[in-house]
């Protein structure tokens, strides 16, 4: 009768040893592939940049901005400085502008600068 108990009590602890040892690697695993894996946000941008007029619209948000791009609206994100001081730019609904950006891969085109003409 004590030997089943001690048999017992070693298979409710080793179970119990199993299941931290379980639950500790796959929490190793799961932090091992988000820091491996890159977020699905991060787009690709390409390294050449396109430099044109817009005729700018306005603000979308506040990320973004409207513009007319050779005749058609075309919204454009802005970069972190960008959206930092885009309201000290001063820019008025018809201003033309020269900017420059960046096409990007499934999504609108990133606006790297932009100045009064």
């Amino acid at each position: 009768m004590k030997l089943r108990k001690v048999i017992g009590l070693l298979l409710i602890a080793g179970l119990i040893a199993g299941i931290i040892v379980g639950c500790a690697g796959s929490e190793s695993k799961e932090q091992e592939n988000q820091q491996t894996t890159p977020p699905q946000t991060q787009e690709k941008v390409r390294p050449d940049s396109i430099e044109d007029t817009a005729i700018y619209t306005g603000r979308i948000d506040n990320n973004s901005v409207e513009m007319e791009l050779n005749g058609s609206p075309q919204a454009f994100q802005l970069t972190d400085e960008l959206i930092e001081s885009w309201d000290n730019l001063e820019f008025a609904e018809g201003d033309k502008l020269k900017i420059q950006y960046q096409e990007r891969e499934n999504n609108r085109p990133i606006l790297l600068d932009a100045q009064k003409i």
